[in-house]
């Protein structure tokens, strides 16, 4: 027979153990939690940021930093730069990989409306039919893309679109034509738009932090002078960047563009370099050839 004293302590020691339990399984769910809350933030923060703007699919495919591992026996190299460019099937798999990111909207205009920066892209475009453009350039096409057509609203003005993947229904493009490669190809495929541009828009590609990690000295030199090569004597370069996209624009600026560019304000001081959305989230920025 166990004493009532015993009976006790063994009570007691049974509510310790499980009150050690229920603090350290509670500390194990906190520190879970926490981790969880801080990652689930983490990818609210990038849909919000990126998939929204630009599809990884598209920012990739206008950018050309689709390349070649060591595990196919190659160097890094750019796809689409030369005969020993990256196979269809090799970029069908990196495509299926990047398929994830995606994104089109179903209420098209709920998106130019509200989603981060495309209120602003909205004004911009609606600029471009009452200014000095005749002929534009448009990098990466998805089917939302079709607005912007409607919103330069100007039968003087040609719009072209480059896209090398196109998306799902390309009857859902608008534009006047479209250049239907990689940036880094873009002189090998069509010689015949050289310094034909008077703009080149570029919204959620090369100033996108995803690319600018896939992206060496040499790539984004091959990528700067396929922009400097399209745009006519004094034409325009807009560039958009997201928060974070190198780590110091300053020297990245002198490094890689301001040799073939000067940075000025947009339209007669419509807008200024560095223009800052969404508390400095996004930046635009206007390169004008030298």
């Amino acid at each position: 027979m166990v004493s009532i004293g015993a009976r006790k302590k063994n009570s007691s020691l049974g509510f310790c153990t499980k009150r050690v339990v229920v603090i350290v399984s509670a500390l194990a769910l906190l520190a879970l939690g926490l981790q969880a809350s801080s990652l689930i933030r983490s990818l609210e923060h990038d849909l919000l940021q990126h998939s929204f703007e630009k599809p990884m699919n598209a920012t990739l495919s206008g950018a050309a930093v689709l390349t070649e591992t060591n595990q196919i026996g190659t160097n890094d190299r750019i796809v689409g730069t030369g005969s020993d460019a990256m196979s269809e099937d090799q970029k069908e798999n990196w495509k299926q990989k990047m398929d994830a990111w995606v994104y089109e909207p179903k209420n098209v205009n709920y998106f130019w409306k509200k989603m981060g920066d495309r209120p602003f892209q909205r004004e911009f475009y609606s600029r471009l039919g009452k200014g000095n453009f005749n002929r534009l350039l448009d990098v990466g096409a998805r089917s939302y893309n079709k607005l912007c057509k409607d919103l330069i609203n100007s039968t003087s003005v040609e719009y072209f679109q480059m896209e090398p993947n196109l998306p799902p229904d390309p009857s859902d493009l608008k534009n006047d034509g479209l250049l239907e490669c990689y940036m880094n190809e873009v002189r090998e495929k069509y010689p015949d738009q050289g310094s034909s541009f008077d703009l080149v828009i570029d919204f959620g590609v090369f100033g996108w932090k995803l690319v600018q990690n896939e992206f060496d000295d040499t790539k984004v030199k091959g990528y700067v002078n396929s922009v400097t090569w399209l745009l006519r004597d004094k034409g325009c370069w807009v560039l958009k960047t997201d928060q974070g996209w190198v780590p110091n624009e300053v020297e990245f600026f002198d490094k890689h563009i301001l040799p073939y560019f000067t940075m000025k304000d947009f339209d007669n001081h419509a807008y200024e370099s560095g223009h800052s959305i969404k508390g400095g989230n996004f930046k635009f920025y206007f390169f004008y050839k030298k």
